[in-house]
Parts: C-alpha cells; sequence; structure tokens
C-alpha cells in the first residue's frame, strides 16, 4: 500500500527524527510504498543503509526548526513556529494527497486543532487518516500548563474530537493507560480504533565498561552513579528528585543530571541544589546531549532515575529509549505507563510520583540490592527492548493500516 507520513518538525530536538525516520524504513522494507512529507530531516543520521522512502521537505527544508528550538524558553516563539510548521507540512501533505494514489495516511507530531481544520478542509480528497497521540492530557485537569494553556486544551478537545470516526480512522498511542484515559477525555465509543503501539527500543550494540564511559564523560567516582537523563521540564520530577538528595546524605553515590532545561533555567537548578546543600553528590550537564554521547551516559551509570510527577500524561519512551536499549535498570515513579511496564516486567524499582521520601527510598534500596537482582532487571531490560525493536513497530503499524483499509472499504 502507498502510506503517507506527515510530520511537520522532523529535525526538533529530540527523538522526533529516529522516531520517523526508522518507522518509515520499516515500513518500506516491508513493500510499502512510503512517503514523508516533512519540514527537514536527517535520515542519515539514523540509518545505515539508503533510505527506502521518499522524503518531501516542504520547500526544500527551508522549515528547518532548529531556530524554534533554540526559542524554548520564550513559549510564544516556540509555539509559533510549531504552529507554523503544522499548517504549512500537514496542508501541503494533504493538498498532494489528493493527485496521488495514496491509501492511508499518518499524521505524528502535528498541533491537534490544526490539524483538525486542515483534515476537515480536505476531507473529500484525503485518504483515511490515523493519528498518533503521545500524551493523555485533554482536559483542564490533566493538562499541565497555565490557566490559558489548560483552557485552549479544552478548545483544542472540542476540535479534535470532531474529527473522530470522520476524517480519523484510528488513533495510535503509547499504552494501555493512554487508551483508557482518551476513551474518557474524548468520550469515545468501545468500536472506535485505538491501537496500542509502544515506543521502539533499539537492540543495543556492546556498551562501554562503567569506567571507560565514565572516564570519558570525565565523571570520576567509583561508586552507585544514578542517571537522570533528558529535557528538564516540570512533569518530570526534577524538583522532587533533588529534595530526595538530603535523605540520602549519608550513602556514597551520584547523580548525574544530564539535559537540556526547558521549563526551568540552568541558575533554576542551580540553586535548588544549593538550598538543599547536596551539590557534591551531582554532577550537572545541563546542556542537549547529542545522540552520540547517549550511550556513554548510559554506560556509565548504574541505575536510571525517572522520578516524574503526576503531571507525566507521555509515554515509555524514556524506558524504551532510554533503560531498555542500554540495558538499565530503573527507579521510576508510579504514573502514566512507567509504573506498569516497570513493576510488569521487573525493570526495577517504583516509588510514589511526587514524595521525595519516597524516590530516597527506593535509590537506597537500588544500592543494597545484590548484584544478581540488578544484573536480572538488566537482562529483562533487554528483552523488553527485543519484544519492541523497530522491526517489531513495523509490522504493528503495517497491521494497523491493513486493518484501517479494510474497515475503509467495508
Amino acid at each position: 500500500m502507498h502510506i503517507l507520513i506527515v510530520q511537520p518538525t522532523c529535525d526538533k530536538k529530540g527523538h522526533y527524527g529516529i522516531w520517523t525516520v526508522r518507522m518509515c524504513q520499516e515500513l518500506a522494507k516491508r513493500g510499502h510504498k512510503v512517503t514523508l512529507w516533512t519540514n527537514r530531516v536527517y535520515p542519515d543520521r539514523y540509518l545505515r543503509e539508503k533510505p527506502l522512502f521518499r522524503i518531501i521537505e516542504l520547500c526544500g527544508g527551508r522549515y528547518s526548526f532548529e531556530k524554534w528550538d533554540n526559542y524554548k524558553r520564550n513559549q510564544l516563539l516556540f509555539y509559533y513556529g510549531y504552529y507554523k510548521n503544522s499548517y504549512l507540512v500537514t496542508s501541503a501533505a494533504l493538498q498532494w494527497s489528493e493527485s496521488e494514489d495514496v491509501d492511508v495516511g499518518f499524521l505524528t507530531d502535528v498541533e491537534f486543532a490544526v490539524a483538525s481544520l486542515l483534515l476537515k478542509r480536505y476531507r473529500k480528497q484525503i485518504p483515511p487518516m490515523v493519528m498518533h497521540v503521545n500524551a493523555a492530557n485533554f482536559s483542564f485537569g490533566t493538562y499541565a500548563g497555565s490557566f490559558f494553556k489548560k483552557s485552549y486544551k479544552v478548545l483544542q478537545r472540542k476540535i479534535f474530537k470532531s474529527t473522530l470516526g470522520g476524517e480519523i480512522k484510528a488513533l495510535v498511542v503509547l499504552g494501555e493507560w493512554h487508551k483508557q484515559q482518551l476513551k474518557n477525555q474524548l468520550d469515545l465509543s468501545d468500536d472506535f480504533l485505538i491501537e496500542v503501539i509502544p515506543d521502539a527500543a533499539e537492540i543495543s550494540p556492546t556498551l562501554l565498561e562503567k569506567h571507560e564511559a565514565r572516564k570519558k564523560l570525565q565523571i570520576d567516582f567509583g561508586g552507585p552513579v544514578f542517571l537522570f537523563f533528558g529535557i528538564l521540564r516540570k512533569d518530570k520530577g526534577i524538583e522532587h528528585l533533588i529534595k530526595a538528595l538530603p535523605f540520602l546524605r549519608n550513602e556514597d553515590f551520584r547523580l548525574v543530571i544530564a539535559g537540556a532545561p526547558m521549563e526551568y533555567a540552568e541558575g533554576e537548578i542551580r540553586a535548588m541544589l544549593e538550598q538543599e546543600k547536596i551539590s557534591d553528590k551531582v554532577i550537572l550537564r545541563l546542556s542537549y546531549i547529542s545522540d552520540d554521547e547517549v550511550p556513554l551516559y548510559y554506560s556509565a551509570c548504574d541505575a536510571a532515575v525517572l522520578p516524574y510527577s503526576c503531571l507525566y500524561s507521555g509515554g515509555s519512551g524514556p524506558l524504551m529509549k532510554g533503560s531498555c536499549t542500554y540495558r538499565r535498570p530503573v527507579i521510576a515513579t508510579n504514573v502514566s505507563e512507567l509504573g506498569r511496564l516497570v513493576r510488569e516486567y521487573n525493570l526495577g524499582l517504583i516509588a510514589e510520583p511526587d514524595n521525595p521520601w519516597a524516590i530516597a527510598e527506593k535509590m537506597r534500596e537500588f544500592i543494597s540490592l545484590p548484584q544478581e537482582t540488578k544484573e536480572m532487571m538488566t537482562q529483562n531490560a533487554s528483552r523488553l527492548a527485543r519484544a519492541n525493536s523497530w522491526q517489531a513497530l513495523g509490522e504493528r503499524y503495517s497491521r494497523l493500516y491493513e486493518k484501517v483499509l479494510q474497515c475503509a472499504t467495508r
């Protein structure tokens, strides 16, 4: 079948590019004709072979998201860039589909209200569409943000909901938790197709020895090292993690915080550490971590820490792309899909969210675990990664598109 993939921010910092490129490649390997419409993309960063799918960059890549990424501290400018790209790339892709023999379309990281209005505008010419939903936060109470943002989320839900069952034939979500939440938030019937397809994991090559990775990262410490990795947002619970550290003052460990501040200034993070008088146990790397450096950080640590707050409504990416890909145990809070996956697959320890003392106790417990228990968690992470490889992701999406086409032709 001919599959249209629309991704308006493929070069945005994070996992957007690698996820889109690898998914397109896996679908193409299964014999599908795949066309990716995007703003700008660098497939050579994520593939060792030649892309098997067609790439169309709007205006030859003119709408790179790089400059908007630099405005993350200025929310108005950042969202202006996001809305602009969502509109321009999506409208161009939908217009293009009118003259092409496209069987099914897939939208990912397109702003929901923009996507919905464009789908309605071009509804007579578009193929059956599937929408990717990363977070289940379509209500005033579940969205983490200002009063204005929460109010907009309610309006967005109303617009988005009007396309479900019409222009949008199916949703893809990252976990069973998201599926149930979206059914409630969007008041969806049981017969509306919501497919659960978790984040994919790399089958990682051999990692460096811990001491070698630490040497490369200039971490001069031989004891237990915990890793908090990723863009620093409010819903990731960094404040609770920092407040947990004083409870561990008598333990010998280090915490590496690696990632670019998004909803914090670097000075705010440093001030929190100074206030808790715990800076001596923390190694800060407050900048964007390149793809080449990511394996080093996971190789250097003993366990990843995901202290996410109750506000977190995202998916399993931190587990699949981090702990499972790089075969590391995890200490996670019981939110979204994280708690279920850690518990079901025995990937590590689970703490109560928004509770610094509970997080500290689980970190303390991990330090005292027998080595064979930690090794078992490592093996479990590896098995889950293999079960959710890119090949498995491609197969699941292929089956979904076939299902959508079958429903559309009835």
